[in-house]
């Protein structure tokens, strides 16, 4: 639909919403005070006379004069669309937008601190245990070399603090994380953050809008500027140390994948983001490193939080994390989202729901439009597992959700029916189910043969038009789905209310059910179209996700690609405005790398060093 299209249906339902109807009579209001004078003065009709009443002729007058402002208001307000320009109108919705945007995204910095979750599941924990747990180690050090490290934590003026959130050089606390005995203390940064100015951000836009000319392009940025939102990005540190650890980890990712080269260059550039997050899945994967690996994708989250620019933290501190915005485009952007998606799948498994799905609504903020990695699809788990129904519906409800179709998703679909059911709203946990079974009739089916009492239907998947963003859509939602619809009764209600729904659904697409029900039993399926059509978003987290059976759904194609690697998957493609590891990679000391290990692997440290020497005097000899 064009955004002219758009445009109408929303003035359509604005003027829907500003249409006057009879208003009741007011009462006397205890709250009276809160609204503005006039309605003050028309209240007091309703109270008792006092004994020093003005003259009945003036308090008469008055009452007309207020009666014809009310009149006027009324006049003003029904030709208020009439009288609105395109611009005037564009900036309501956008407002409107804005607004309802930061209700579902904004979250306070105190729900972004796994420790008050903590007391609130186990009471008022004392500070010492709190310390306790804070203070304990994942990484295997040594009491030597822990020693060491506290040692130079306290000659390190800043560092930590009794609240573990002080950093040296500013006054600014930490945000997302607490610092751990065993982090290396530093006064320098690992990254920077600087503001975007919206006269270059118009470039992320350019690309990505292909109707829309720089000129509209560069309103929109205006509007949004108007109204308080930010751009931001986070750049590496241009200097010899960085290169090199840049360097390294290409070599050790990409050009020939070497684990035990990761784990040695975590130990030399501790805080190197992408060493960090790739060291934490190599963990992972062997299953029975799970507490290292947490801990890793936290002290990676720390070197972002001690980099945040002074606008965003201050975005943060007041709860409108939803004004500010990240462009997916540069790729330490795209590594502070894996950061927090890694980090949100670190929380669940600590069962900190409710944590976890602060940090949804963060890492959704960044880019609400295009929630680049998919936060739609797995929100509604941790808001149901955090016993957050009524944000549930709330979510579902806002205009995020309901503007567009894809956001739509299988998993707020049925989980608000959930939700309902939850606050014993069963007439409309009745109605959301039947919109969800109307937009997700092959989910329905699978969730009635997974969750459902009984396999009593007489249909089959060839009953259902499939294509592959169904089924990974439907999956995403099935692999959690079980976990969710524990109560015996709310399984009874979905199983009775999806058997009517399919009996009906049968009655309507008989001659097409039945006709592909035939296909289907000679193993043709001539609705489910093979085509790699599904959002790169859905992508981005079915590969994250690490699920299978999510993972199984993927088309084969998908990964012939060149541009999945498990540090950056599926980047965005613009030439001017996007950024990659290589932009950071010195090809110079790339090509000394593979030199080195192709020919003597014992002589690649003593390279590096000379390199780096090399490097370091030529740095002196341009500053001369």
């Amino acid at each position: 639909m064009s955004s002219r299209a758009l445009r109408r249906l929303e003035r359509q339902k604005l003027e829907n919403e500003l249409s006057i109807s009879p208003e009741p009579e007011r009462n006397a209001n205890a709250f009276a005070l809160l609204n503005d004078e006039d309605e003050s003065t028309e209240q007091t009709r309703a109270t008792p006379k006092q004994p020093n009443e003005p003259p009945k002729n003036k308090n008469n007058k008055k009452k007309q004069q207020q009666k014809k402002a009310t009149t006027n208001k009324k006049k003003q307000q029904n030709k208020i669309v009439d009288e609105y320009g395109d611009d005037e109108f564009d900036k309501i919705l956008e407002q409107m937008r804005i607004k309802d945007d930061q209700t579902t995204t904004s979250s306070s910095v105190g729900s972004l601190d796994q420790d008050n979750e903590y007391k609130n599941l186990f009471g008022n924990l004392s500070m010492n245990t709190i310390e306790d747990a804070n203070s304990t180690t994942s990484m295997g050090m040594s009491p030597e070399m822990l020693q060491q490290f506290k040692r130079l934590a306290k000659l390190t003026r800043g560092w930590g603090g009794k609240d573990r959130r002080g950093i040296p050089g500013t006054t600014r606390k930490l945000i997302f994380s607490k610092i751990k005995d065993d982090w290396l203390p530093t006064t320098l940064k690992p990254l920077n953050m600087e503001e975007i100015k919206p006269d270059d951000y118009v470039n992320f836009l350019d690309y990505k809008e292909d109707t829309a000319d720089l000129e509209e392009l560069q309103l929109k940025i205006n509007k949004e500027v108007n109204l308080g939102v930010k751009y931001f990005q986070f750049s590496k540190i241009n200097n010899i140390k960085e290169r090199v650890a840049n360097t390294r980890f290409y070599a050790s990712v990409v050009m020939s994948p070497d684990p035990e080269s990761l784990m040695q260059q975590l130990q030399q550039y501790p805080y190197h983001v992408e060493t960090l997050l790739q060291v934490a899945m190599v963990l992972l994967r062997q299953g029975d490193n799970k507490s290292t690996s947490n801990a890793l994708v936290e002290r990676a989250l720390f070197a972002f939080d001690r980099s945040l620019h002074k606008g965003f933290h201050e975005l943060l501190y007041q709860a409108s994390n939803g004004l500010a915005r990240l462009p997916y485009e540069r790729f330490m952007n795209r590594q502070f989202y894996l950061c927090l998606f890694r980090y949100i799948t670190a929380l669940g498994e600590r069962s900190t729901f409710y944590t976890a799905l602060a940090y949804c609504k963060l890492l959704l903020s960044l880019s609400p439009a295009e929630d680049p990695l998919g936060v739609r699809y797995f929100i509604d788990f941790y808001a149901l597992m955090s016993e957050e129904w009524k944000y549930m519906v709330q979510f579902a409800e806002s205009p995020l959700v309901t503007t567009y179709t894809r956001w739509y998703t299988p998993g707020i679909a049925f989980s608000t029916v959930l939700a309902h059911l939850k606050l014993n709203q069963e007439e409309k946990a009745r109605g959301a189910l039947k919109k969800a079974f109307e937009a997700h009739p092959y989910t329905a089916y699978k969730l009635y043969k997974q969750i459902g009492l009984s396999n009593d239907l007489s249909l089959s998947e060839g009953s259902f038009k499939i294509d592959t963003e169904v089924e990974i859509a439907t999956e995403t939602y099935l692999v959690r789905c079980t976990i969710m619809w524990n109560d015996q009764s709310h399984r009874q209600f979905l199983h009775d209310e999806l058997e009517k729904l399919f009996s009906d659904w049968k009655l309507q697409n008989s001659n097409n059910g039945v006709f592909s029900s035939i296909l289907g039993s000679f193993g043709f399926k001539d609705n489910k179209k093979e085509s790699n059509n599904a959002p790169f978003n859905l992508l981005r987290f079915a590969i994250l996700s690490g699920e299978n059976k999510i993972m199984a759904k993927l088309p084969q194609q998908l990964w012939s690609r060149n541009d999945i690697f498990e540090y950056d998957i599926l980047p965005p493609k613009q030439d001017e405005e996007q950024t990659v590891l290589t932009d950071y990679v010195d090809q110079n000391l790339l090509g000394s790398i593979i030199q080195s290990r192709t020919a003597d692997e014992g002589n690649f440290d003593e390279i590096i060093r000379g390199l780096e020497l090399q490097n370091v005097e030529e740095a002196e000899n341009q500053q001369d």
